[in-house]
């Protein structure tokens, strides 16, 4: 099979930053990759962060400088979709970081441009190999469709302004809001009242602390957070704090992990310490939307439900997986859609990027592989890294 490959780092100034109490983004932070297989071209992104999973830009492209590409591929049954969906299954890609430890957002890339690869190959959607990956039949939708998204309040803005912003046809059409949090307790429950009193009684409220709390004021101020009218916390201590993390859902607060679970092994952790209710599967962090996908999976085998997430900046291929997980899989708890309409120019991918913002819907993204490619406006932002064309044994500087 011929083969090459570019891997691209993008560093996309935002519109507007955004802002959680563990730092400010005030530009995109991503590794694209463009994979060709024979005459099939499939692109994947990496979000790294390494208050997540340890990894870095740098990290990323280190990852892929140490990759055997060609190895890798000749591992892909590719004369058939279903033969390259269960090749795609048996590799770990996240062990792609060899002696550095686990790539979870390096291999994310990778699994999403061999996915929009092979299934270009195959002209057919990546919507279609989901529905062909083995999954319970309970986690998938009858057929792609819109998905209702959270509207996410950062801490630039003030939630209770940004819901007065909206109208109120949309205003009562909101599912969840998501509300991000300081590092202080007290100062996150005097401004729960002032979302909670605005949106209507069947939509859901959550706080996403990022890990900023400290145990001891957390577990003192947990029967007010019980009463606060929060359908979850989202990661409240710094991450793996187990034994907390139980001890304030004993309080009868509800717990969704996100900094704190990327792979089975946190799963199964969380589960075992009855530290979690949910937890939050981002494309990125979890290596791909396939493993993505079948962590979703194993959440709800271990009675955990779970959130369909995002990283902020994702400047294509990232949002367009997310987006396929989005309107496939059924059950989650709520989906984010990211604020790409805000954040960057709507010509860096085609289609751009779209989401319904008077019924906070996100539409199925259609056409072969994940439906999307990075437009030259896009490109002309990043910087080539490296390549590997047809016959190379390692990778080039760019």
């Amino acid at each position: 099979m011929n083969i090459d490959a570019t891997v691209y780092e993008a560093a996309v100034p935002m519109r507007r930053p955004f802002t959680h109490a563990g730092r400010a983004r005030d530009r995109s932070e991503s590794v694209l990759l463009r994979l060709r297989l024979d005459g099939a071209v499939g692109w994947g992104e990496a979000a790294p962060r390494p208050y997540v999973t340890g990894e870095t830009v740098p990290g990323v492209l280190r990852a892929f400088e140490g990759l055997d590409l060609p190895g890798l591929v000749a591992r892909i049954d590719s004369g058939s979709l279903d033969g390259a969906l269960a090749s795609l299954a048996a590799l770990d890609l996240p062990e792609l970081g060899g002696a550095s430890g686990p790539a979870p957002a390096a291999a994310a890339a990778l699994e999403t441009a061999l996915l929009d690869a092979v299934c270009r190959l195959h002209a057919r959607p990546a919507s279609e190999a989901l529905y062909r990956a083995g999954l319970p039949g309970a986690m998938l939708r009858p057929r792609p469709g819109p998905v209702p998204v959270a509207l996410v309040a950062d801490l630039s803005r003030d939630p209770a302004a940004m819901l007065d912003a909206l109208p109120p046809a949309t205003l009562q059409r909101l599912t969840h809001v998501k509300v991000k949090a300081t590092p202080d307790v007290a100062a996150c429950l005097r401004r729960l009242p002032g979302v909670r009193s605005r949106v209507a009684p069947g939509t859901s409220v959550s706080l996403d602390v990022n890990a900023a709390w400290e145990v001891g004021e957390m577990l003192a101020a947990a029967p007010a957070l019980a009463a606060a009218g929060l359908s979850w916390i989202e990661e409240p201590t710094r991450p793996r704090q187990w034994s907390a993390l139980r001890r304030l859902r004993e309080h009868g607060v509800r717990v969704m992990l996100d900094e704190s679970f990327a792979d089975a092994t946190d799963l199964a952790r969380a589960a075992e310490a009855g530290a979690a209710d949910l937890v939050n599967i981002r494309v990125s962090k979890c290596g791909g939307p396939l493993r993505a996908a079948r962590l979703a999976a194993r959440a709800r085998q271990a009675g955990l439900g779970f959130q369909l997430g995002v990283q902020v900046g994702e400047v294509g291929p990232l949002w367009a997986a997310g987006r396929l997980l989005g309107t496939v899989l059924a059950g989650a708890v709520t989906v984010e859609a990211g604020r790409q309409d805000e954040w960057f120019p709507p010509e860096l991918t085609e289609p751009p990027y779209r989401v319904d913002r008077a019924r906070y819907l996100a539409p199925p993204l259609t056409g072969e592989g994940i439906g999307l490619v990075p437009t030259g406006a896009l490109l002309e932002r990043c910087r080539p890294h490296a390549r590997w064309e047809t016959g190379d044994r390692a990778w080039v500087p760019a």
